[in-house]
């Protein structure tokens, strides 16, 4: 019975350290596709580019985080750069040394809005360029 206690805590072991290094992985490699957005995420919130770690939400909310090129400079700064090229405009900035973040809207032509916070946080993960969006539709 012990050697099988010993046999799955191994096992247990090797597989979060494996979690680990796979999500927490070098910045400067290539980003792979990552997994794939909602069917229903809005089209008008264009993403930076990177691999997208996760994605959930449905109907009026989702989260996205976003594995950013490192070489491609400061992941927020690109990313509001991004949703204000999409015609989204900005409405508050937080910047603190553990989080960053801008709130940004967009009036939709269905009277309703959408609303991206999207930001860093130092706590969150080890690597400085993960992006995350939180979306919501409001109206």
């Amino acid at each position: 019975m012990k050697h099988i206690q010993r046999l799955v805590t191994v096992a247990l072991i090797v597989l979060c350290a494996a979690t680990v290094l796979v999500a927490c992985g070098s910045d400067d490699g290539a980003a792979s596709e990552g997994v794939q957005l909602p069917a229903d995420f809005p089209s008008q919130v264009h993403l930076v580019e990177g691999a997208i770690l996760s994605a959930s939400g449905e109907s009026t909310t989702w989260q996205v985080t976003v594995q950013a090129h490192a070489a491609d400079g400061d992941p927020l700064t690109n990313a509001v750069t991004t949703l204000t090229d999409a015609g989204f405009a900005e409405s508050s900035r937080v910047d603190e040394p553990a989080a960053k973040s801008v709130l940004l809207s967009k009036d939709e032509d269905d009277g309703k809005q959408l609303w991206v916070n999207v930001g860093l946080s130092a706590d969150a993960s080890a690597s400085r360029s993960t992006l995350i969006y939180q979306v919501s539709r409001v109206g």
